[in-house]
């Protein structure tokens, strides 16, 4: 077999197609997209704190999405650190939507 032919293997054996360098791009694309609506909740959330208004549901964003991602650590990895911290940012984002609603 020559390099084409493997490299068309693994394109096959992939179900999205994708070469592990396209696939460490996907992945990289979704961590910075993650950093840019961090950096938005917190800017709307600091705006809303200056003027007194309440700012849950950005807090829910962010600490939603962390959720996932370390119960997906968890889940891949096996480390109790991320399960602890998946339970308490889980905890802090439903809080932070009960306390959305509740306002």
């Amino acid at each position: 077999m020559d390099k084409k032919e493997i490299l068309e293997q693994n394109k096959k054996k992939n179900q999205n197609g994708l070469d592990e360098r396209e696939q460490k791009i996907y992945n990289v694309s979704f961590g910075l997209g993650a950093v840019v609506v961090g950096i938005l909740c917190l800017v709307f959330s600091v705006y809303r704190a200056i003027h007194f208004q309440p700012f849950y549901e950005f807090v829910a964003i962010i600490t939603a999405y962390l959720c996932t991602t370390f119960f997906y650590q968890f889940k891949n990895i096996r480390r109790i650190p991320y399960l602890i911290a998946g339970i308490a940012t889980a905890i802090a984002a439903f809080a932070c939507m009960i306390m959305f609603f509740m306002v």
